[in-house]
């Protein structure tokens, strides 16, 4: 996931998430400025991934 990664893109991120992994909460997606990696790590661990495994998925 190398391309910016901010509240313009989050939402079509977010959007892919929720369609893929209806388990997601609102609550697991919100995004919060700086937060990146401990976001990323939180949803890999709720979908019982890894944050390289969910990188990829995302990229």
């Amino acid at each position: 996931m190398r391309e910016e990664f901010d509240h313009a893109n989050w939402s079509g991120i977010k959007y892919k998430l929720t369609t893929k992994y209806p388990q997601l909460t609102k609550a697991d997606l919100i995004f919060r400025d700086g937060t990146e990696s401990d976001l990323l790590r939180m949803i890999a661990i709720r979908l019982g991934k890894t944050t390289r495994e969910l990188q990829k998925e995302l990229e």
